[in-house]
């Protein structure tokens, strides 16, 4: 009887086991089903916020690019102005020196010549100094050349107009002293351009008139004693 009843409490215990091992099994499945859907939304989440941060990456990066655009844009057009600027300013410079050389050309017809000697003649008596018509220039390096060295390049210089270039001018004198400070910048100028390799000493300049258009001869030689040579007719000493 106790036997039977022993035996039946076990099997009883057993059965409750066997459900209690049921239901936990059970619940352990619902907590894994519960706990497995937050995960996939919290990756979902994950997923979205990383797309919006790149998103948002992306849009700052276009912001930026487009910000040095626009910034370069302004910078591009500020050194433009200011090279229009630079361009006015320098033409504004060019016209009143084209004035004052003007000025100056009319009144030299007016002086009173004076011979230099081997046929070339100078303007004296009333001349005046470019300095009284804003032309100012460095003329120092006339005292490199002697009285007979600037007879001679006048000389030269006169010849060449006259028949090499075939020019009959309407002015006094064939050539006259260079006064545009443009082209006493020879002289000086690390670059000089059509007479490269000569040292200062060694160069002269002079204008003359064609028609109306003032023009520009350089002279160079080899050295002091050696003759002058004509080596460029124009307007500027660094046309080729």
């Amino acid at each position: 009887m106790i036997n039977r009843k022993f035996l039946a409490a076990f099997v009883f215990v057993m059965v409750l086991g066997l459900s209690a091992c049921g239901s936990a099994e059970h619940g352990a499945s619902d907590i894994n089903s519960i706990q497995a859907e937050p995960v996939l939304i919290e990756t979902e989440n994950v997923e979205q916020g990383a797309g919006e941060h790149q998103e948002e990456t992306k849009e700052k990066t276009q912001d930026e690019q487009t910000s040095t655009a626009g910034e370069q844009q302004e910078l591009q057009g500020q050194e433009t102005q200011k090279e229009g600027e630079q361009d006015i300013e320098s033409n504004v410079a060019d016209d009143e020196l084209e004035g004052n050389l003007a000025s100056y050309r009319a009144k030299r017809e007016d002086w009173t010549d004076t011979s230099l000697g081997n046929g070339v003649t100078g303007s004296g008596g009333k001349a005046q100094s470019p300095e009284d018509f804003n032309l100012y220039f460095d003329s120092s390096v006339m005292d490199n050349f002697d009285a007979r060295e600037v007879v001679d390049a006048y000389s030269v210089a006169k010849k060449y107009v006259e028949n090499t270039l075939g020019v009959t001018v309407t002015t006094k004198h064939t050539v006259y002293m260079c006064v545009d400070p443009r082209i006493w910048e020879i002289y000086e100028a690390e670059d000089k351009g059509i007479a490269e390799g000569y040292e200062a000493e060694n160069i002269f300049v002079c204008e003359y008139c064609d028609n109306g258009s003032w023009k520009y001869l350089i002279l160079v030689r080899e050295g002091k004693g050696s003759a002058w040579e004509v080596i460029h007719n124009g307007s500027s000493y660094m046309e080729g």
